[in-house]
């Protein structure tokens, strides 16, 4: 396919979605401008810095006070795509990271091939978090547009899309890959075995590529010194932390330390066991894993913090949609919307810290919202 026919079909593919999306568009340029010029960018600066410490051999993983807070978490792949953003002013290249969230976002959409009302509520119950992770210049619209082509390449069958939405994933954050548990449906693997090894064949050749492709702008001793430095960096990232998870949740009622991983396993058990038992189901079904698997992302990520909720936020409108009884969906709505947005607003700043992040306030309805997805239960009327 041709880049002209390509830039045709990606434009025709978003031309099916209501106006509201348009308007993402705009949002994302006023805010990401707005921001980039009257408050401080600090992510923007973290992504932008990475080429320039990527190309001068120094390690990624660093702190950089004189530049930055916090550190670059990301893979040397991820800093070599800043590039094009990276080598513009500031603002402009801010500003085009934000955009291109918002493009991936929207094809993500299209290529789900939603229906009009699931697409309208999905703009609406997303905007409030999408409106906080643009204006953070976070990466998880991206990440979360990622899972949505994927889902859909497996859908349509494309093997090289879906190998490379899954793979952009795991180069912007690691835990993406377990986007690998949607080939637990038949269709996907079982039914399809000329499809399932074609696809772990690309997907593996992909891997290699993109791993070792900054090393022609490097050299390949570089390479390795970044990517021990990146090894280094997430066991110690990986100390005591909760985030807003279920494991947040826990320590915040109880206060007691423990041990993550067997949270984490018995998360990872039930995902498992729910898309093994549906393996046979249909689209819908199959639209349950992938709602779960947003929810699992927020709900066992000792990492979860708030600009993360876009992902479990993009599973909720979704979710919603598939729940047929009218007061049992609108009073989730309402929560979710409650706990996850409108609790972390301005409103109930003074009570944020004090309460609100101790308890773990935004996962709450995921608590409820998981298991319901797991067990595809759609309360028919």
């Amino acid at each position: 396919m041709s880049l002209g026919s390509f830039k045709i079909k990606a434009f025709n593919t978003l031309s099916s979605l209501p106006k509201h999306y348009y308007f993402l568009f705009f949002l994302s340029f006023v805010l990401s401008v707005y921001t980039a010029l009257f408050a401080h960018m600090n992510n923007w600066l973290i992504f932008k810095s990475s080429f320039d410490h990527l190309l001068s051999g120094v390690s990624l993983y660093r702190h950089y006070p004189s530049e930055h807070h916090d550190l670059f978490k990301y893979s040397p792949t991820f800093a070599l795509f800043m590039a094009p953003f990276s080598l513009l002013p500031a603002w402009l290249g801010a500003t085009l990271w934000n955009l291109t969230g918002v493009f991936l976002f929207t094809l993500g959409i299209a290529k789900m091939k939603l229906s009009r009302p699931q697409q309208i509520a999905l703009f609406w119950i997303c905007l409030p978090e999408f409106i906080g992770s643009t204006q953070g210049f976070q990466s998880n619209i991206h990440l979360v547009s990622c899972l949505m082509i994927f889902w859909a390449a497996l859908e349509d069958k494309q093997v090289f899309s879906a190998s490379l939405s899954l793979l952009s994933t795991f180069f912007i954050k690691l835990f993406g890959i377990l986007g690998l548990v949607l080939l637990g449906y038949e269709q996907n693997s079982f039914k399809n075995p000329r499809f399932f090894f074609k696809g772990l064949l690309t997907f593996a050749t992909l891997f290699i590529t993109l791993s070792l492709l900054p090393a022609l702008f490097v050299g390949y001793d570089s390479l390795l010194f970044q990517y021990q430095e990146w090894l280094v960096m997430l066991k110690e990232d990986a100390s005591e932390s909760y985030g807003f998870s279920l494991m947040g949740f826990v320590h915040g009622v109880t206060q007691i330390h423990f041990d993550r991983l067997p949270w984490q396993i018995a998360g990872g058990l039930s995902l498992m066991a729910s898309i093994l038992y549906f393996r046979k189901g249909d689209r819908t079904a199959r639209l349950f894993g992938f709602i779960s698997l947003c929810y699992f992302l927020i709900l066992f990520n000792h990492k979860s913090e708030s600009p993360t909720f876009i992902i479990a936020m993009v599973g909720f409108a979704l979710h919603q949609s598939l729940i047929q009884n009218p007061k049992i969906r609108w009073s989730l709505i309402i929560f979710t919307l409650g706990c996850v947005s409108l609790m972390y607003s301005d409103l109930f700043k003074t009570i944020k810290q004090s309460h609100l992040d101790i308890y773990a306030v935004k996962v709450w309805p995921f608590l409820i919202l998981y298991p319901l997805a797991l067990f595809n239960l759609q309360f028919k009327k």
